[in-house]
């Protein structure tokens, strides 16, 4: 490959080895930094910078073979890894504070150096005071405590959903309705001389049951089974709450909430809280009609069945959206899927990334990877020969495997201190459906939107490029960060580019016109529904973290908020934002990023892409320089007015759910 490879083949005492010597050198630079006299950018700041972004790759390999890799050894390595890491922090030390401090006082020093230079002194002058440095001995004893304390909990929280899986059999008139494709090649079981299908909680089956089974027991058991299989999160989500919010008081923060959003666009939890219940409001009444329409249709097939219509639940919303979608538009999902084979139109989406960016993209082989199916690729500028990065592709599910879809950044890109760059390196890891002996592996169409949005993060990562690796790439603001991916999900809905991605795949032909058609007329179907269980996630999550006193109860308030807002009954009791891994990696106070990024995706995309053509490069290169290039090393505020040529506002958003803006 053109840049450094790393080594994912590491055993589980090379994992812990490679964090430790990383920390041991960063500690090297902390004890350098400490002892300078008359300290300057050059010899405080910008070693303690490269020292951090050594610890920071070796800690993201640790951190990525323990989200994917099938050895329990490994994937408890990289728990006692992000254990060392976490003890790590230049924050605890009084005398590198010294030396930063006198530099971000020095008022000549902080004229003469960079703008990004002196983003990072602030910030690095704001993390020491975040980290409570700056408090009595005693206090930072106890904040150091809750700090290792936070992360055996996360870790033991992701762990707990990465490897829970539950297997359950049904007949096939219990599995009535799903797609023949279903049932190649799985495993049955006699059980009283009745077969039965193997079926999993993983996320291909789980989501394949919920929409396609007809029989509604088959539904509910297998969403209550994915619920329960990971209950001890919840106790896990309380002790988190508690801790987190006595490190935030700890540290003169009212709440948790508080002490995250001071460096976020939102600021408050008010303002984030103020923006969520708005748009719950505006598309309430879109809501409470595709829930009619839903319902109707679940009391008439009751009605046909001869059995009483008892309600509408939670595992009833998927199967009757594609329901009501299929019957609208005539649309057959099982059919949509043929023509999305997961290699044709993965390379479809890199052609159109690459040519959008201005980038060469090629697979490669040989390379070190952690799975013999991870697929890796190495991209350049399109226009000369300069090496861009390269990513990795993790698509398929598998014991012990991350549940969802994700990207990890695993080396920022950055400037080495001999004037050359450090390439980035990134992955994406997803949970799509397998090959199976009848067909190669084939996509829904909302596994192309899932993709086409996990690639808009990979090539966030790839794009970037800053002088320093604190502000690589996604590391922007956390409500900002979704933005660039939940924008590019708009081309997975273009007529043209639907029919490049697509390829029936034993035809080889793209999608008819008249399906396009029906397909992208289809777009907005269940969206109310669906922005009340997005805008429900983000509420529950200010609701547990903007708390003040530790009466907070993260079961009762799931159970009193969850209802009311999503509009769908559960007579269960289970409680499923024990599965909701982003409560645990980072997401805490911040579930409402999601929603407010989508106000600015989709006034980039109406206001520059719609207007100006999706295969304009030039707008496309505009949209790399300024919203990508820059990383977190600017406030997204800024690079926002810049690429709209005003402050963004949140009429496409409304517009773009079928709802009248004004």
């Amino acid at each position: 490959m053109a840049s450094s490879v790393i080594d994912f083949g590491l055993a589980p005492d090379e994992i812990v080895r490679g964090v430790k010597d990383a920390i041991r050198e960063e500690r090297a630079a902390m004890d350098a930094v400490a002892g300078v006299v008359g300290p300057a950018f050059g010899s405080v700041v910008a070693p303690l910078e490269w020292a951090a972004a050594r610890t920071t790759t070796a800690s993201n390999v640790a951190a990525l073979l323990g989200a994917v890799s099938t050895d329990r050894e490994v994937r408890d390595a990289s728990d006692i890894a992000r254990s060392l890491d976490h003890d790590t922090a230049s924050g605890v030390r009084s005398d590198v504070y010294r030396a930063v401090h006198a530099v971000y006082t020095n008022a000549d020093e902080m004229r003469k150096i960079g703008s990004e230079d002196r983003c990072l002194v602030e910030q690095l002058e704001l993390g020491f005071r975040r980290s409570g440095l700056l408090q009595p001995p005693e206090t930072r004893e106890r904040l150091a405590a809750i700090s290792r304390r936070l992360c055996d909990l996360e870790a033991a929280f992701a762990r707990s959903i990465n490897e829970s899986c539950t297997e359950m059999l049904f007949t096939r008139d219990e599995l009535h309705g799903l797609p023949d494709a279903f049932f190649d090649g799985r495993s049955t079981e006699a059980v009283g001389g009745v077969e039965k299908y193997a079926v999993t909680t993983r996320r291909p089956d789980y989501q394949w049951l919920l929409k396609y089974a007809q029989r509604e027991a088959t539904r509910r058991a297998v969403y209550v089974a994915e619920a329960e299989q990971c209950a001890d999160n919840t106790q896990r989500l309380q002790e988190m709450a508690l801790l987190r919010l006595e490190e935030a008081q700890l540290l003169g923060y009212a709440s948790h909430s508080h002490y995250v959003m001071e460096t976020l666009m939102a600021k408050t939890p008010q303002a984030a809280t103020e923006m969520v219940s708005e748009l719950r409001v505006r598309v309430m009444d879109h809501a409470r009609r595709e829930l009619a329409e839903l319902e109707a249709l679940k009391a008439a097939d009751a009605q046909d069945a001869g059995e009483q219509y008892r309600g509408f639940f939670c595992w009833d919303k998927a199967y009757y959206t594609r329901l009501a979608k299929e019957r609208r538009h005539r649309i057959c999902e099982d059919a949509l899927m043929q023509y999305f084979p997961l290699g044709h139109t993965t390379r479809g989406m890199l052609d159109i990334y690459g040519r959008m960016l201005g980038l060469r993209i090629a697979q490669v082989d040989g390379a070190p990877v952690w799975h013999p199916d991870v697929a890796v690729y190495e991209a350049w500028e399109a226009d000369s020969d300069e090496f861009v990065g390269h990513f990795y592709l993790d698509l398929h599910p598998r014991e012990g495997k991350y549940n969802h879809a994700a990207v990890w950044p695993i080396r920022p890109g950055f400037e080495r201190p001999d004037g050359s760059r450090e390439r980035p390196v990134v992955a994406l890891v997803a949970n799509f459906p397998a090959p199976t002996s009848g067909a190669p592996a084939l996509l829904t169409h909302r596994n192309v939107v899932t993709l086409m949005h996990e690639l808009g993060h990979v090539f966030h990562g790839l794009c970037a490029r800053t002088k320093w690796a604190r502000f690589h790439g996604t590391r922007v603001e956390r409500d900002f960060v979704e933005a660039p991916s939940q924008m590019l999900e708009n081309w997975a809905w273009d007529p043209a580019i639907l029919r490049r991605i697509s390829a029936h795949h034993k035809t080889g032909a793209p999608l008819p016109d008249d399906t396009v058609a029906k397909l992208v007329a289809s777009r907005n179907d269940g969206a109310g529904l669906a922005t009340l269980c997005q805008a429900f996630y983000a509420l529950y999550d200010l609701a547990i973290h903007s708390a003040t006193d530790a009466g907070v109860d993260v079961v009762e308030t799931y159970t009193r908020m969850r209802s009311d807002i999503t509009l769908l009954s559960d007579d269960t009791h289970v409680c499923r934002i024990a599965a909701l891994s982003h409560l645990a990696s980072g997401y805490s106070s911040r579930l409402y990023s999601y929603l407010w990024a989508d106000v600015f995706s989709a006034d980039m995309f109406e206001t520059r892409f719609v207007k100006e053509g999706l295969d304009n490069p030039a707008t496309g290169r505009d949209y790399r320089d300024t919203i990508l290039r820059p990383g977190g090393s600017r406030s997204a505020a800024e690079s926002l007015e810049l690429f709209l040529g005003r402050r963004p506002n949140s009429a496409a958003f409304i517009k773009s759910l079928g709802l009248d803006p004004r």
